[in-house]
């Protein structure tokens, strides 16, 4: 029953968040914001991570996923409920931060869970199926509230979602704890401080930058550079997200026939860098569209990377303070980098930073080349 109701609130949060998530530029840019003042925005939305992902992790640990997920749906719903509401910048401030202490609680605590509960026999494919079911989820979410904004305006998309939210919430009281530790900061201090994984911090980092450039840029950059639609842009978006969903499958499986971690990440990374680069300058659609396809079947094999690593370097009775801990790395990114290449894409059009983001994701491959006994990920280590 957990395992299901893993899977089950999962998945169905990530498709109702994905209704309206990446079309939130365009619906502040429809109030009137700037490209600075959304990008703040955005940045508040993920940067509550790095204030709270460790200790929503320890929170796990040491009593479960219940609590955790059931406040963090709950704020997700007063984020939505907020949405309609608000449409001024200062007011929007506390909005966001709800929206983004809920969903960071659901995605600590529901990956936790997963590490806890997942079958080490199995592992890659088990992590393929689990980022499966997410990115799945995603691509449908996107398309079906592109079709919904044709038809709909966004606040009663937000009521809708908010409702949708509140009935998760009801899901996740019968969740039960997987395992239950109560082990000192100085454990999961010993944890993070060691130089693999300090290394493995800093690929994160090189690598998730660009995931602040998907979020704040990719809807007006479809919009204004490629000149599609609502509804067009949500096909476009949603389509190659199935694509990752199958690819991230495929690298979890050849993960368990002993495929190389080391040559997984520099595939992952030459592709979603050297795909992301083309996609913002190809021309037609088609084109860019295609060279996104290559960029997504990177990110899979980089998930899968992320993931392994992390079930590798960590013991399980901590894990959830420690991936949390690796969220805040990848968070950390994200943030930087969805204020940074907002603001670069106000003042000089929305090619310049994927150029930017794909250039800082291939800097990872001489780091790993270099370092690459430290990537290796080859033994649990207690």
């Amino acid at each position: 029953m957990t395992r299901f109701l893993n899977y089950f609130i999962y998945t169905a949060y990530t498709a109702v968040l994905s209704f309206s998530y990446f079309f939130l530029p365009l619906y502040l840019m429809g109030l009137g914001l700037g490209g600075n003042a959304i990008g703040i925005l955005l940045l508040i939305f993920t940067a509550t991570a790095l204030l709270t992902s460790f200790l929503i992790g320890c929170l796990e640990d040491r009593f479960g996923a219940r609590g955790n997920t059931v406040c963090g749906l709950l704020f997700m719903a007063l984020f939505f409920l907020g949405l309609m509401r608000c449409t001024r910048f200062v007011s929007l401030l506390p909005v966001f931060f709800a929206g983004g202490l809920g969903s960071n609680s659901i995605r600590i605590t529901m990956t936790a869970l997963f590490l806890k509960t997942h079958d080490d026999d199995r592992q890659g494919r088990e992590i393929g199926l689990f980022n499966f079911a997410y990115q799945f989820s995603m691509a449908c979410g996107i398309i079906a509230g592109s079709l919904l904004l044709t038809r709909l305006d966004f606040r009663t998309v937000f009521a809708a979602s908010a409702a949708l939210m509140l009935i998760l919430a009801a899901f996740a009281i019968p969740l039960r704890p997987a395992s239950v530790s109560v082990a000192p900061l100085s454990r999961y201090i010993r944890d993070l401080a060691r130089k693999r994984v300090l290394l493995f911090s800093i690929a994160l980092v090189l690598f998730y930058l660009h995931w602040g450039a998907e979020v704040a840029c990719y809807t007006p950059f479809l919009k204004q550079n490629l000149g599609l639609g609502t509804a067009a842009s949500g096909i476009f978006m949603g389509l190659p997200i199935f694509f990752l969903a199958l690819s991230t499958f495929f690298f979890g499986w050849r993960r368990d026939r002993g495929a190389s971690t080391v040559r997984l990440a520099i595939i992952a990374i030459l592709c979603s860098g050297v795909g992301i680069i083309l996609f913002s300058v190809a021309r037609p659609p088609l084109f860019s569209f295609l060279f996104r396809l290559v960029h997504e079947f990177g990110d899979a094999a980089f998930v899968i990377f992320t993931y392994v690593g992390i079930a590798r370097l960590f013991p399980r009775d901590r894990i959830g303070g420690t991936s949390g801990s690796m969220y805040v790395v990848m968070i950390g990114a994200q943030s930087l980098g969805s204020w940074l290449f907002s603001t670069i894409g106000g003042a000089y059009g929305y090619v310049v930073p994927y150029m930017i983001a794909g250039l800082a994701s291939l800097s990872a491959i001489p780091l790993i080349v270099w370092a690459q006994a430290h990537y290796r990920f080859a033994e649990q280590e207690e």
